[in-house]
């Protein structure tokens, strides 16, 4: 009888708290929730500890949904009706994923504070524990720093040419982001350097920039941040973002229309890397970078494990070849425009050389070496606003 009286008063106890908790009753279309867990869902996969979302209802229709670990932060408002003020936590993982699965019809959400949320659409219904965690996303934005606005179209080209090259290294972790900073004189511009130490990337965006605010200091921003920051800013289309960062707070930050990323950026010195960079021209050529693609592409298939692919010169051919010593190769021909003056050969990484090719505006590319054994320099056609250039490093066998 003991043991059943203190079921039945532990039962009631919980009774009486959920009838005297707070009620948020709110109801979204499926799409617009599943849009909002998409925009905050790069600060969820960032860390392994921190998997909730934070709902903040704020009255008058509105909503803000963010997260965020030690070194990412994502805050998105939107719109819903609802009844009722406060903040909620949910696993955001279980959350998108359930949301994911929905038909696009209204979503009705019913948290009982401070434990239960459901869910229900159509015929599916959901029901989950609330997150006790009293922890807040941090958003600190510096008051001092840098700050420009900038289409979105235009950084995301920008990010573009440049993200695939940040470095993943833990032995090197100061080179693990992109080198980014801003330059008023001789013109407005945003400048940026990522490398993995076999490649070069060297990017400058001149394309309708407002430079706000201005303090000559360079960050290091994690690739991450930046593929939200390209993801976003081509949702923008041509729509203005605000880049703004700080050197002494080690901040970088990008604010849209209801969204705002913040990230700690990476500490340490970058790298040299000016000194790799061709100063006089001894070679040149220029070429289809199709063709040269689809050519690499191919001898690729006969490969080693090392990838190496040879490129020789020789007048008015370019012979890109690759094997497996003893036991296969391949070969392709490319007729150049414009004769070399004297033969010369160059093995790069074939993964590392499509890589950059891929990236390449327009149909030509030249390559520059000032000597054939030191980094080439990567160029394509012009494109408007954006100046970039691609060292690649010869392979040695």
């Amino acid at each position: 009888m003991a043991i059943f009286a203190g079921n039945r008063s532990a039962i009631l106890s919980s009774l009486e708290a959920e009838t005297s908790s707070e009620v948020i009753e709110a109801s979204f279309e499926r799409d617009v929730l599943a849009h909002a867990l998409v925009s905050v869902s790069a600060a969820l996969s960032e860390s392994t500890e921190v998997d909730w979302v934070e709902l903040a209802f704020l009255g008058e229709g509105r909503v803000q949904m963010s997260t965020g670990s030690h070194n990412l932060s994502i805050r998105y408002n939107f719109m819903g009706v609802y009844e009722g003020t406060g903040t909620i936590k949910v696993n955001g993982r279980e959350l998108a994923d359930y949301v994911k699965q929905l038909p696009s019809v209204t979503v009705k959400l019913t948290a009982q504070l401070p434990s239960k949320l459901t869910l229900k659409c159509g015929r599916s219904t959901a029901r989950m524990q609330l997150v006790q965690d009293a922890s807040q996303t941090s958003f600190f934005l510096p008051e001092t720093g840098t700050e420009v606005l900038a289409k979105g179209d235009a950084i995301e080209r920008w990010v573009n040419s440049f993200k695939d090259f940040v470095a993943v290294d833990d032995t090197r972790f100061y080179a693990n982001g992109a080198l980014l900073w801003a330059e008023t004189e001789p013109q407005t511009s945003l400048q940026a350097v990522a490398s993995d130490a076999l490649r070069l990337a060297k990017s400058r965006l001149i394309d309708d920039l407002k430079v706000l605010k201005s303090d000559s200091g360079a960050v290091l921003v994690p690739k991450r941040a930046l593929e939200e920051a390209k993801r976003v800013c081509g949702q923008i289309g041509d729509g203005e973002a605000k880049l703004r960062w700080s050197q002494e707070s080690q901040i970088f930050a990008l604010e849209a229309e209801n969204y705002l990323m913040v990230t700690k950026c990476i500490a340490g010195k970058y790298p040299p890397y000016a000194s790799a960079i061709p100063k006089e021209v001894a070679r040149s050529v220029t070429l289809d970078v199709r063709s040269l693609l689809e050519s690499s592409r191919r001898v690729m298939l006969f490969a080693d494990k090392n990838r190496i692919v040879k490129l020789n010169f020789d007048g008015p051919i370019l012979d890109v070849q690759s094997a497996t010593q003893g036991q296969k190769e391949g070969e392709d021909i490319i007729e150049l425009a414009t004769p070399v003056e004297r033969p010369f050969q160059v093995t790069y990484n074939g993964n590392l050389l499509v890589g950059v090719l891929s990236v390449l505006n327009g149909g030509s590319l030249t390559f520059e070496w000032d000597d054939i054994n030191r980094p080439v320099k990567i160029t394509g056609d012009e494109e408007k606003g954006l100046e970039v250039f691609y060292l690649l490093v010869p392979t040695r066998f």
